[in-house]
């Protein structure tokens, strides 16, 4: 089972027909007017329009106050969110109010489970920083996630060539708020937990379902918001996994009834699977489809389109999952990390607990012999005790074998949905599903669970919330849309290949180290501490990077301008004094630095030697 530990997202796929085995090629090629033709046999529920808004006894069994499409971490405490913070909304056979969330997958263990110490390959890490801690805090759920987490202080280094113990550069972490790590499945198991405790009379938790809709509800919506249309409508299928581990992306929904549930109001935090996001997609394709040019800027039903931009990964790398225990007088609360010579792979490690036990990642290009399942344990052992020796002697050969036999698992493409995040004015999407980022810079689930927080602090801000829930999709989108996109085009920046990579990412972080060492109030931080800085969006970190990069140019062209003017008025002066011309100064002068830089390189050589 191949998990990577510092992003939060489990590939599923958006179900194809009734009686098929759903699948990732399935999902490209479901549409909306196929998921209506499902319902020919199925109990029909028409929408309501009642000016109370209220839905009828008889359908109030089939109907929520609010449903949330995801069991992740940004699904749960979407959740929790509308447990705290959602009204009941409509007058059903009972005032009690109704959220439900919906996922796939089986639930997870758990956070007190022993397999998150034992097993520790299988669950990967996340590194929970600022964004995601303020965000569990504003739900009162941060106590909790914390006794599950494990504190990280620092970082210890190995860089290439460098093997011993004692060669590692270790640099402490100067953060306002200290990273914890857990397993992506623990944090999942702890809000799970805090909903069976202290929700469940209002959380309804139904694992091993597809979701897929069938209405946004957005039919007769307008623009000026004088109606907010029917209640969203979605198709629920029971779901089973095709492998018994449930960790797939194809599960089998033959022989199941569907059954059809009514919302007003939808959150889809269901991550790479992005079956609400898909739905979308299509159904913005049919709407550009039936209007001409005028219709969608004129006409009464005008809407932002939506659309995703999806990247080729021209930075490929793959991972495979290791367990190391490291002994007691090696630091229990440092990520280690180590580089082999001619980057040919990456080693990386977090604690899973405070006992010394790790999940570590070994970073491979696709092509590499390495990353191929049932590879030659022997060629792992050898490229250990060459590149990695300080780690190999901690690894025993019944490790070897099993990461040998294992294939290698893929790291998510970069790709953002916009410029919109909402369908109508019932359907929010968010987290992974919206912002997709590789996992290197611990950005993806900090970011899903920041979402949760501003759309909860929308609802909170709305007046006569009851009837005014609508309002809050739109709000949304004007908030978010820009910094999600943002957040993607700042990440994929920093990961890009070779000459490319070297000029958006590497040069960038030595320019930003000198220029705010020297002037700290005019010139901001390199990209990794804006990062940590509390309070700044990711809009406003492109910004500001984009003025620092303007009035770096402009330091570095007067520098070099100064330069070139005072070395032309010194030659003219060396030449007059020696009464030569300035054309034999220049090219003398030109001779002595190459001289001097040859000499040096030799120098330097035989030093070495």
């Amino acid at each position: 089972m191949s998990r990577y530990y510092w992003a939060g997202c489990l590939l599923c796929a958006l179900s194809a027909p009734v009686s098929s085995l759903i699948s990732p090629s399935a999902i490209k090629n479901t549409r909306a007017h196929d998921v209506r033709s499902l319902f020919s046999a199925a109990p029909s529920v028409e929408p309501t329009t009642n000016t109370d808004k209220s839905i009828p006894p008889e359908e109030g069994q089939n109907h929520y106050d609010a449903i949330v499409v995801g069991g992740g971490p940004a699904g749960l405490l979407s959740a929790i969110m509308l447990a705290q913070k959602l009204p009941p909304l409509y007058s059903l056979s009972s005032s009690a109010k109704r959220v439900v969330v919906y996922d796939r997958l089986d639930p997870p263990p758990p956070p007190d489970n022993l397999v998150y110490s034992t097993d520790v390959s299988k669950y990967y890490l996340l590194g929970i920083g600022h964004r995601g801690q303020n965000a569990l805090k504003y739900f009162d759920v941060w106590k909790d996630v914390e006794k599950a987490s494990v504190a990280v202080l620092g970082r210890r280094d190995w860089a290439p060539g460098k093997m011993k113990e004692e060669d590692a550069r270790i640099t402490m972490s100067n953060k306002e708020v200290t990273s914890r790590v857990l397993a992506r499945d623990k944090l999942v198991g702890v809000l799970k937990q805090v909903i069976e405790t202290r929700y469940k009379d209002v959380i309804e938790l139904k694992y091993g379902y597809q979701v897929d809709p069938i209405s946004f509800g957005n039919e007769d919506v307008t623009s000026d918001g004088e109606e907010s249309g029917p209640p969203v409508q979605l198709q629920v299928s029971q779901c089973t996994p095709l492998s018994s581990d449930g960790d797939t992306e194809e599960c089998s929904i033959e022989n199941n009834q569907p059954s059809k549930v009514t919302t007003q109001f939808l959150i889809a935090a269901d991550g790479a699977a992005r079956g609400i996001a898909n739905a979308m997609e299509t159904a913005d394709e049919e709407y550009r489809k039936q209007r001409n040019i005028f219709q969608r800027l004129f006409g009464k039903s005008k809407q932002l389109p939506f659309r995703v931009t999806r990247y080729d990964d021209d930075n490929q790398r793959v991972y495979k999952s290791i367990p190391i225990k490291f002994p007691d007088h090696w630091a229990h609360d440092l990520n280690y990390s180590a580089r082999s010579e001619n980057s040919r792979g990456t080693f990386e490690a977090l604690p899973s607990d405070a006992n010394g036990n790790y999940c570590a990642l070994l970073l491979l290009r696709p092509d590499d012999v390495l990353a191929s399942a049932n590879c030659d344990p022997k060629v792992l052992r050898e490229y250990f005790d060459l590149q990695f020796p300080q780690f190999s002697k901690l690894l025993g050969d019944d490790v070897m074998e099993d990461v040998a036999k294992k294939g290698a698992s893929t790291l998510p493409s970069f790709r953002f949905a916009g410029p919109r995040h909402h369908e109508g004015k019932r359907t929010v999407i968010l987290g992974d599903c919206v912002h997709t980022v590789k996992p290197y810079f611990g950005l993806g689930a900090n970011t899903a669970l920041e979402d949760v927080k501003i759309l909860s602090q929308i609802i909170e801000s709305i007046p006569d919330l009851e009837k005014n829930i609508d309002q809050a999709p739109l709000e949304f989108t004007k908030q978010r849309a820009a910094d999600s996109r943002a957040l993607v085009k700042i990440s994929r920046g920093m990961d890009r290949p070779g000459k490319i990579g070297t000029m958006r990412f590497v040069l960038p972080l030595i320019l930003d180290s000198m220029f705010n060492k020297f002037m700290p109030k005019v010139f901001g931080p390199s990209m990794f501490g804006m990062f940590q800085k509390q309070g700044v969006t990711f809009t406003q970190i492109q910004k500001k990077k984009r003025l620092d990069r303007l009035m770096q140019s402009v330091v570095i062209a007067t520098i070099l301008s100064s330069i070139g003017i005072g070395f032309g008025y010194s030659t003219k002066v060396l030449a007059k004094t020696l009464g030569m011309s300035c054309t034999v100064v220049r090219g003398s002068l030109a001779a002595a630095m190459v001289a001097a830089g040859f000499a040096r390189s030799k120098l330097s050589k035989k030093e070495s030697n």
